[in-house]
């Protein structure tokens, strides 16, 4: 572990607000490794930022250069390697005993991001004035906010809005079609599910928690009630202004030409129309998943494979890659829909 005055020491925390500080050593992974232990390995792809606090390593890069980073030289405190360079560098203990730690290198770039918005903000401004900001780190961690580019996390901020609670309040209904994504600023809330003897309290929400993420991908009806327990303050986000927001940066479009040649090596084409529209026409050897059931079947798809949304409308399309996406899914929708798929096949 380390301190919050020594986390100030290592970059990019150092141009942080210190009130983070805490917060960011939450987020934190420490280690301890015995001299020969390699903390990363040419080649393989690392997720988090390295960053040592103790002893000595070896770093040998993929061109051949050496060099022996000491804990208390000035270079140790950048970071070691990160999800950029770590696939370039061996990274050795070198020391009887190495400490460091790491943190989520997207994570950490967007907190970058965070930082500055808050310090731009006006006084009255809904990013400010919260009792602590958990919220913050739980909603950048949420696996839909870590897809939007480094660049574009500042429009996320500026559509957030501030709402406060009172124990009873109703947030979300089962069934119903949802409109916002909500994050617990501060207070509890419950989650409630109708079952054969009735209503029943599933689970408990607290600070830091983001819920109704659905409604911030697609239309769908809300899968359980969710009540305030006691009073708070909540951050939400229009879904309309996020779908807006995410589709614009996350979903990758693919011409028929392209689509035909990844489906021949093994891509799912995914034809999430109706399924009066799928027996009218289709596309031989395509999946069907109607958008409304795709989250609830999405078990019906092969993860190790890419998958081409398909559908009439590219609304419907962009939705259904969207979601996957969200997912982990490697997906991409097509372009011109299924009548421009056809037409492809027929010249070709």
């Amino acid at each position: 572990m380390i301190t919050t005055e020594q986390l100030s020491q290592y970059f990019p925390f150092n141009n942080l607000d210190e009130k983070f500080y805490p917060l960011l050593l939450t987020a934190c992974t420490f280690f301890s490794h015995p001299k020969g232990d390699v903390l990363s390995r040419i080649n393989q792809t690392a997720t988090d930022t390295l960053y040592l606090t103790k002893g000595e390593v070896h770093i040998l890069t993929q061109s051949g250069r050496e060099k022996n980073i000491k804990a208390k030289n000035i270079s140790a405190k950048y970071p070691l390697a990160d999800s950029q360079n770590s696939q370039n560098l061996t990274i050795e203990v070198s020391s009887a005993k190495a400490e460091g730690f790491t943190i989520d290198s997207k994570l950490l770039a967007h907190f970058q991001v965070w930082n500055r918005c808050y310090q731009q903000a006006a006084l009255d401004s809904p990013l400010r004035n919260h009792s602590d900001y958990h919220w913050v780190l739980g909603l950048l961690t949420s696996r839909t906010v870590q897809m939007l580019p480094q660049g574009n996390v500042d429009e996320l901020f500026a559509v957030l809005e501030r709402l406060e609670v009172a124990p009873g309040d109703t947030l979300m209904t089962e069934g119903e079609v949802g409109d916002y994504g909500y994050i617990i600023a501060s207070g509890a809330a419950g989650v409630f599910k109708c079952q054969a003897e009735g209503e029943q309290q599933i689970a408990e929400l607290n600070r830091g928690d983001l819920f109704g993420e659905s409604a911030l991908v697609a239309d769908e009806p809300r899968s359980a009630s969710v009540r305030m327990l006691s009073s708070g303050v909540l951050m939400r986000l229009a879904g309309e202004q996020f779908r807006k927001l995410l589709k614009s940066h996350v979903v990758r479009w693919i011409t028929a030409e392209h689509a035909l040649t990844k489906i021949a090596g093994g891509a799912t084409l995914l034809d999430v129309r109706e399924a009066d529209e799928y027996k009218q026409f289709s596309i031989e050897g395509s999946l069907h998943l109607p958008l409304v059931n795709l989250r609830r079947r999405s078990n019906q798809l092969n993860p190790e494979h890419p998958v081409i949304t398909c559908s009439n409308m590219g609304s419907r399309c962009a939705a259904a890659a969207f979601t996957l996406a969200t997912m982990g899914f490697d997906v991409y929708a097509l372009q011109g829909g299924i009548s421009g798929l056809a037409r492809y096949m027929e010249r070709h």
